[in-house]
């Protein structure tokens, strides 16, 4: 074979050769990005799997305790006219405190319930944020009626607080004219009590345990 033959040949030969080197050099690289990345996506759904049994676990420990407080408050059927709905997280408590005309007092007639209410409540509190709602009836302005009905709603929570209940578990609201049990029944007098009133909302959230529970709403 001519030199120049054997110069060409060689060249070509060599230029194989690295190729092969290369191409080896690049699959060992890229199976090594292969690996790690598969490591990742392994560590995450790892976490990701413990957080759903995490996250499994508090919902059955909340709906085991929103069991017990729901058992302890359908004692009060027999002796008040309450009605109580089961949330998704949570127990919605009607309660028949009610509120005299332009008032937000908590009315003596009322405070045996309440005193039932927070002595249930109080054993079963840890980790339960209550808040409590405020209605007015339609008698005045909206945006006095929203306001009435804040007043009521601090007014019962701060009675509660007297009776044991914790202020970081409490929570109030005022919706006003919102949401009323007899539509355009106002007062004054005794008409439209049904609509002046406040009901509660307890909840359980064991994964936002950690985060402020208190907060009031404001006119």
């Amino acid at each position: 074979m001519p030199h120049g033959m054997n110069r060409i040949w060689a060249g070509t030969l060599l230029a194989v050769t690295l190729g092969i080197g290369t191409g080896g050099c690049a699959a060992k690289v890229n199976q090594d990005v292969f690996d790690e990345e598969m490591a990742r996506l392994r560590g995450e759904i790892t976490d990701l799997d413990g957080r759903v049994d995490a996250n499994r676990a508090d919902i059955q420990a909340m709906n085991a305790r929103l069991d017990v407080v729901e058992g302890e408050l359908a004692t009060l059927r027999e002796d008040f006219d309450v009605a109580i709905t089961r949330l998704e997280d949570g127990i919605r408590f009607a309660t028949p405190v009610h509120f005299d005309f332009d008032r937000a007092d908590v009315r003596a007639a009322d405070q045996p319930l309440l005193d039932r209410f927070a002595d249930i409540v109080g054993g079963h509190y840890d980790g339960a944020l209550i808040t409590v709602e405020g209605f007015a009836d339609p008698a005045g302005s909206a945006a006095y009626n929203k306001r009435l009905s804040e007043r009521r709603a601090r007014s019962v929570a701060s009675y509660l607080e007297s009776r044991g209940l914790p202020a970081s578990a409490l929570r109030t609201v005022g919706y006003g004219e919102e949401r009323p049990v007899t539509p355009g029944a106002r007062g004054p007098g005794n008409a439209g009590l049904q609509n002046r009133r406040v009901a509660f909302v307890i909840e359980y959230a064991p994964a936002r345990s950690g985060t402020p529970m208190t907060a009031q709403a404001e006119g």
